[in-house]
């Protein structure tokens, strides 16, 4: 089991993340292939040894062999969704692609149309009563 958490940080001087896949310890981000499988339980690997600007914090293997790391998570301003600025940690209990909060920017802002019926001119009829 793999836990990532993500630390979001508003920079543009890092490439977002675009995809996350996993593969027993083996954590592959953007393309790039991180192997923990050698970290063994009860152990720490240091940011300065996985030797990536994509890592927030050390890479820690519990002693029940639950990997845990933290992954910045560049966003930008215009679409970033109070999921992409406070991420809540993802489990992965199985090999295959993360969902990640960048996958799901937030939408344009919506500006509302106003309605007018053409008939009468933009103007509402009124009605007659008829007794």
């Amino acid at each position: 089991m793999v836990i990532i958490q993500f630390s979001p940080v508003y920079t543009d001087g890092l490439p977002t993340l675009k995809s996350i896949s996993i593969e027993g310890y083996a954590i592959t981000i953007n393309g790039e292939l991180f192997d923990f499988s050698p970290l063994e339980k009860g152990y720490e690997l240091s940011l300065k040894a996985i030797g990536s600007d994509r890592f927030a914090d050390k890479a820690v293997m519990s002693t029940d062999g639950v990997l845990a790391v933290t992954l910045l998570m560049p966003y930008d301003e215009a679409t970033a969704t109070h999921a992409i600025r406070f991420p809540e940690p993802v489990t992965v209990t199985a090999d295959g692609q993360v969902d990640i909060p960048t996958d799901h920017p937030a939408q344009p802002p919506e500006i509302p149309t106003i309605e007018t019926i053409e008939e009468d001119h933009g103007l509402l009829a009124e009605q007659e009563n008829v007794h």
